[in-house]
């Protein structure tokens, strides 16, 4: 159901109708005075089970609660927002909710991070009991302080301020990164260390910093070089290291601006060998797009289960096939988005549905922030129509560019030399978001060309589990010997 504006989405209270009684769920959402003086944006109301699991930190991707969301401009505490039959809301309008022990949360989403309620300066509710067939009231009277990253030993939160992309976005913005030095590292010491930069999977917070530390430094790592876990999230989600319209030079300010301030600040190698990438899914991608368009700035990357490294099995859809629609495919057979093992557990026009609702932060969405150019409104054109789930083509076109099959094909006698020993990339055949079709179709390109890259798909593998310590140790040994080749 499409969004309301303010002047449909905020009416007066009423307490009676001609029958005396609400026949209907809304759900009544002000906020306490002196929280927000103004507010332009979406307002959320996620319900959950339980009120010790607060709800704005949803959806859950495989079994999304309903939430609802309304957009208002220039609101002002003490005109209650109404949500009725007329508010966006996924898997159901509110005037299908059933079921008993629902409790509603409000939210009016702000700050830094992908998620809905999770932003420093959001304002919300408590949750509260839900009752069906009434009014539920909502008063949003706490602000999130956002949450301080947390004390770890041996790891260090580093951020710098990124000119580059401020000026692109408009506000202030900064590289940070959990910089993890050696197990032996002694800062008295006069010696430079290979650093290894990891990228994490959707939506990239920094957050999986501590994760990186011992994944690797387990792996064998922990004694050889530097670990860096860079920050990829972005209000729009993961922004994947690409220079964009919609997220700024990402890519060219991290390799110009924060790569020198860390080796300024760290004694890290400043050269190919000693820099190396890693990355997992939409962080995979995102190395190997770092890697091919830096050829002599980095000097390898293992990326693990990228994000489509082929637009023509864009999780098996050709993106720049005529007539061609996510929601079905050509048999028009519904399609799927993810599945666990052989069942298939999201479908394509329920994500999109979720993410309409949600608005920026999702997955579908962000590749759009990615990829795609502006449109008047100042928003990347869309992709998919997230009525219909329609390919547009002018928008297919525009994504050539960083359609990293054909990037590679552009290029290739440029950068094909300077990639030598570089590409490393792992798979699984049975993706749980159908990755395996555009990781294929890479591998056979590369072959094509005569490139040495190592592609390897795992049989029966998913998104995941073919990540194993012996694999990862095996990785890490691949790693020690591009060190060993720093001068």
């Amino acid at each position: 159901m499409t969004l309301r504006t303010a002047l449909g989405a905020i009416l007066l209270l009423t307490t009676a109708t001609l029958g005396g009684e609400w026949s209907q769920t809304r759900f009544i959402v002000d906020a306490a005075e002196g929280l927000l003086d103004s507010y332009t944006g979406r307002v959320y109301v996620m319900l959950g089970r339980s009120p010790r699991r607060e709800p704005r930190f949803g959806p859950d991707w495989f079994n999304p609660s309903p939430f609802y969301a309304v957009d208002v401009s220039n609101w002002t505490p003490g005109t209650p927002i109404i949500f009725d039959e007329e508010a966006a809301g996924h898997p159901v309008d509110i005037d299908e909710l059933t079921g008993q022990d629902w409790f509603a949360q409000a939210i009016f989403r702000a700050g830094e991070t992908s998620g809905i309620g999770s932003g420093e300066g959001t304002v919300y509710s408590e949750p509260v009991p839900v009752q069906l067939g009434e009014d539920t009231s909502l008063l949003a009277d706490t602000v999130d302080e956002g949450r301080p990253l947390p004390e770890v030993t041996g790891l260090e939160w580093v951020e710098h301020h990124s000119p580059m992309l401020s000026k692109a976005l408009g506000r202030d913005i900064v590289h940070r990164a959990g910089v993890v030095p050696p197990s032996n590292y002694d800062p008295m010491q006069e010696r430079t260390w290979p650093v290894l930069y990891v990228i994490g999977g959707f939506p990239g917070t920094l957050r999986g910093a501590s994760m990186s530390m011992w994944m690797w430094g387990n792996a064998g790592l922990s004694e050889e070089a530097f670990i860096v876990h860079l920050e990829a999230e972005t209000p729009t989600g993961h922004h994947a290291f690409v220079d964009s319209e919609g997220n700024g030079p990402r890519g060219t300010a991290f390799v110009e601006e924060f790569i020198p301030y860390l080796e300024q600040r760290f004694p890290f190698e400043p050269n190919a060998p000693g820099r190396l990438l890693t990355g997992h899914s939409s962080g995979g991608w995102a190395s190997l797009w770092l890697q091919l368009n830096w050829p002599d700035v980095f000097g390898g990357t293992w990326s693990t289960a990228p994000d489509p490294v082929d637009f023509r099995d864009f999780q098996r859809i050709d993106i720049y096939d005529e007539g061609a629609n996510a929601f079905e495919d050509r048999d028009g057979q519904r399609r799927a988005v993810a599945r666990l093992g052989a069942d298939r557990r999201i479908w394509y026009d329920d994500f999109v549905s979720m993410e309409a609702v949600m608005g920026d932060g999702g997955q579908i969405r962000s590749f759009d922030w990615t990829f795609s150019p502006l449109g008047e409104d100042g928003t990347p054109r869309r992709l998919i129509d997230p009525d219909t789930g329609a390919i547009d083509p002018a928008v297919a076109e525009a994504w050539k560019s960083s359609d990293i099959n054909l990037f590679v094909q552009e290029h290739w006698a440029d950068i094909g030399p300077r990639l030598a020993g570089k590409l490393h990339i792992i798979g699984g055949s049975e993706d749980t978001f159908y990755l395996e079709g555009a990781l294929r179709n890479l591998k056979e390109t590369l072959e094509t060309l005569g490139s040495d890259a190592q592609i390897e798909i795992v049989e029966g593998a998913d998104h995941s589990n073919f990540m194993t310590k012996p694999r990862r140790k095996r990785m890490v040994r691949d790693m020690i010997e591009t060190f060993n080749q720093s001068p």
